[in-house]
């Protein structure tokens, strides 16, 4: 988990930016969402499993985090993910 300034290109290229830097590490993705306002992807590399999740939040700044788990734990990990997603909120901006 991390904090990151997007400078004059915003949300939207930061997120692809990360894309393909992880397209380019061999990772394959298999969901992507981006928003306005939120974006999620994951992929698999080497039968681990890798889910990101970034929010814009405030003064041009994004929070996101990365979590990695094996494919054989997808099952358990689950809600850990739908945890950390919900969590992940911008306040008081």
């Amino acid at each position: 988990m991390w904090g990151a300034r997007l400078g004059e290109h915003g949300f939207r290229a930061e997120i692809e930016h990360r894309v393909v830097e992880d397209e380019q590490e061999g990772w394959k993705l298999t969901y992507r969402r981006v928003t306005p306002r939120w974006a999620s992807y994951s992929g698999i590399k080497n039968e681990q499993i890798r889910y990101v999740r970034a929010i814009a939040v405030c003064n041009d700044r994004a929070a996101l985090f990365v979590i990695n788990y094996s494919s054989d734990e997808k099952i358990p990990y689950d809600p850990i993910v739908v945890r950390m997603v919900r969590s992940l909120k911008a306040e008081g901006c």
